[in-house]
């Protein structure tokens, strides 16, 4: 019995080590650096790493305007972001201890209006945010609220920093009980073989347990917990006060935060092209580290049909796994807009107010 007790602690610690960072400390590299665009092949990606320039551009204090009317200074870019200028100098919120971390605003819609700079805001976790970071985001930024969408054992290894007079809310999109369950009935056979400090042999767990895929955003989407909190990131949407702004994040700030981002932006009728390269701008903020681990997998003895997988479960991103999300959901709902709507309890009037408050003239 305690040996299975064992078995089961050390899968579940596993596959929370997985969704945090499947990185050993021999090899593990920088998080919070900028930059190459994503490619689809392995061969493509180490190309744009040894040709990429990871040297991320001063933004310019700018008065911005706020979704009251009012203006506040905050660090924001001059050109707006259209679907053919989304770059880390566009969307950087410049942050020293909080990696991935950049916002929505600039984004164009279809109706020819533009996000609000400097008031949905998406990082990666928290836990590392510099005094300053947590000042700039209070001050400049004039931050609400927080939406944590980790699980409850990375928020007790990494906790967000306490902010006063800002509300922060652990949100869970993964299904505690039903990963659990799936580490418990293959606990006994899954780990005799693991090497714990291999973050290799990890990825090959998470593949075979099926965390890790080319569906895990179906997974999120699809799930009763990725329903509840999903609709509790829009409810804290739609109650957000005028003038203030909302941070919402996971561990790396692609995966769980990625389909967050797809979702408001659809509601706020961003295009999907735009969508797309607002998801893929991971890359760029992640390239020190993506090209540190493409050094690891490529010293290795892979399976090359797994090399995305295995970079997915690290730092990079890859269109297809949003594509699969998007084409999954237009073929049971008919749209994005359509499943929030069914699926989270956001009704015209709510996005029309949304759309109000978010959005201003390009």
């Amino acid at each position: 019995m305690k040996k299975n007790k064992m078995k089961f602690f050390i899968l579940t610690a596993l596959t929370l080590s997985i969704l945090n960072s499947c990185g050993s400390k021999g090899n593990s590299v920088n998080t919070d650096t900028a930059t190459t665009a994503v490619a689809e092949t392995k061969e493509t990606l180490q190309k744009q790493t040894e040709t990429m320039d990871n040297t991320v551009s001063e933004t310019s204090d700018t008065s911005v305007e706020r979704s009251d009317g009012s203006t506040e200074t905050a660090s924001v870019k001059e050109a707006e972001a259209t679907a053919d200028e989304i770059t880390v100098e566009s969307q950087t919120i410049s942050m020293t201890g909080i990696g991935n971390a950049r916002e929505l605003g600039g984004y164009k819609t279809d109706d020819g209006l533009m996000i609000r700079h400097g008031v949905l805001l998406r990082t990666a976790a928290l836990a590392k945010a510099s005094e300053e970071d947590i000042k700039r985001l209070v001050d400049e930024y004039g931050l609400a609220t927080v939406i944590d969408f980790r699980m409850t054992m990375e928020n007790a290894s990494a906790p967000d920093p306490e902010i006063p007079g800002v509300e922060n809310l652990s949100v869970h999109i993964i299904d505690e009980e039903v990963l659990s369950k799936k580490n418990a009935d293959n606990a006994q056979d899954s780990t005799s073989n693991i090497d714990m400090s291999d973050p290799i042999s990890k990825l090959d767990m998470a593949i075979k347990l099926g965390i890790l895929s080319d569906r895990m955003y179906i997974d999120f989407l699809s799930s009763d917990a990725g329903k509840a909190g999903y609709t509790k990131f829009f409810d804290e949407l739609k109650e957000l006060p005028e003038g203030k702004s909302l941070l919402f994040h996971c561990t790396q700030g692609k995966d769980r935060t990625g389909c967050g981002a797809m979702l408001i932006l659809s509601a706020l009728g961003v295009p999907e092209e735009t969508i797309m390269k607002d998801y893929l701008l991971t890359n760029e903020f992640n390239a020190e580290k993506i090209a540190g681990e493409r050094k690891l997998l490529e010293s290795r003895d892979i399976d090359e049909d797994k090399y995305n997988l295995y970079m997915l479960g690290m730092d990079e991103v890859f269109p297809e796994t949003m594509t699969n999300a998007l084409e999954w959901i237009k073929a049971e709902y008919g749209s994005p807009v359509e499943y929030i709507k069914k699926e989270l309890g956001v009704s015209d009037a709510d996005i029309e107010a949304l759309k109000d408050k978010f959005l201003t003239e390009a």
